[in-house]
């Protein structure tokens, strides 16, 4: 009996604690929900001039490398190690006894079919006289017409074996083919060269411009293409500026040369080449720079912070933008260029939307928001900046 009452007032106590609970959670349930407050950004155009981003090589604008034409022992080397040389100046000289004397030989052989021809010229104008005369034969004079022209052959023939002799003489000297930087020597005084020799004995670099070689996808090569279409009769240059590796900005401005006329296989790339000055010879053969091609001129773009911009799982960017009720609305967008601390939106936004920047954990589509503060993205200006491209891959939103 006492067990009974003690388990019905201990029913009861448990009773009441539950009701007095599910009060509780009944006036939780019908609190009003707290507003999120939000601030927003109106977008406005801004007026800039993209610039596609790439890396790129520097190689010589000319470059030769010096080989010997004729077997021999050098005599010396005339010009100084790294050293400007013009084209035409003489760089080594090949001990010349041998072919002086293959000059001097040529030249008593021509002496002599000269001598000879001066002969057979002088019979041939004798039997001529005597024909006119009826005192000698046809045959007569056409011998000796004959012996005639042959001492003429070898008069030809001596004087070809003598121009050989000088080309020969001359390649003695072994002279600069292009003006610019002459390189270490590989050989030294003593050494033997044989003609056509794989191994080159110096080289010659001409710096005053450089080539900057830079890789391109196929589709983005297509893309640049299609800005430049309404100037596509005017041939029109196209800027390019570089930075060093350390980031240094290269203070003269280069214009792009051409595309390569194929697509590599391999890597689905294109070749670009941009001349750059380098008056200076700071830019040498080998280095790294980053690349800057300038779209053909400033046009309004819409510019977003990196902040206000979600990604879904598979990547896909999109940003919240608030609508006239203030009802947060979420638009999938596709991105383009990287501006300082922003993104050019290609596609999804509209000049006057109203973009979140903060709170972007507590929002969602659909949702009633308060706007603490709005502010206007930049008003257009006719100033030209440069931007960092998606093709460089560290910056890109997306893939062509």
């Amino acid at each position: 009996m006492f067990v009974t009452k003690s388990f019905r007032y201990s029913f009861i106590f448990l009773l009441s604690l539950t009701v007095f609970g599910c009060s509780e959670q009944a006036e939780l349930d019908i609190r009003p929900a707290q507003s999120v407050h939000v601030d927003t950004l109106t977008l406005e155009p801004s007026t800039l001039r993209l610039t596609t981003e790439l890396p790129g090589r520097i190689t010589a604008f000319k470059e030769a490398e010096v080989r010997p034409q004729i077997t021999g022992i050098i005599q010396s080397r005339l010009y100084q190690e790294g050293g400007y040389v013009e084209a035409g100046d003489v760089l080594f000289q090949i001990d010349p006894t041998t072919y002086q004397s293959t000059v001097n030989s040529a030249e008593a052989q021509l002496n002599k079919a000269l001598s000879s021809q001066q002969i057979a010229q002088k019979e041939v104008k004798r039997y001529a006289n005597l024909l006119k005369k009826k005192l000698t034969s046809q045959q007569l004079y056409d011998e000796a017409d004959s012996t005639y022209l042959q001492a003429k052959a070898e008069v030809a023939i001596r004087q070809a074996e003598l121009d050989y002799a000088n080309i020969e003489l001359s390649y003695t000297q072994i002279k600069a083919p292009i003006s610019g930087q002459a390189g270490f020597s590989l050989v030294s005084e003593g050494s033997l060269l044989t003609a056509g020799q794989s191994d080159y004995i110096t080289t010659i670099i001409q710096t005053d411009n450089v080539y900057v070689d830079m890789k391109q996808s196929s589709v983005s090569l297509y893309k640049l293409q299609q800005e430049f279409r309404t100037m596509i009769n005017q041939r029109p240059i196209v800027p390019v500026s570089i930075t060093l590796e350390d980031g240094t900005t290269y203070n003269e401005e280069g214009r792009l040369e051409f595309a390569d006329t194929q697509v590599e296989g391999s890597t689905g790339t294109v070749t670009l080449r941009a001349i750059i000055p380098n008056p200076d010879n700071a830019l040498l053969a080998g280095m790294y720079v980053r690349a800057y091609i300038s779209m053909p001129e400033a046009r309004d773009y819409l510019v977003i912070p990196q902040s206000s911009v979600v990604r879904s799982q598979s990547g896909i960017p999109s940003v919240y933008v608030v609508n006239q009720d203030n009802i947060i609305v979420k638009k999938t967008i596709v991105l383009s260029n990287e501006v300082g601390n922003g993104w050019v939106v290609k596609e999804g936004l509209e000049a006057g939307d109203k973009v979140v920047l903060n709170n972007l954990m507590n929002v969602k589509n659909n949702l009633s928001v308060i706007i603490d503060s709005d502010k206007k993205s930049n008003q257009k200006s006719d100033t030209e900046d440069s931007i960092k491209s998606d093709n460089s891959v560290s910056n890109s939103p997306e893939q062509d």
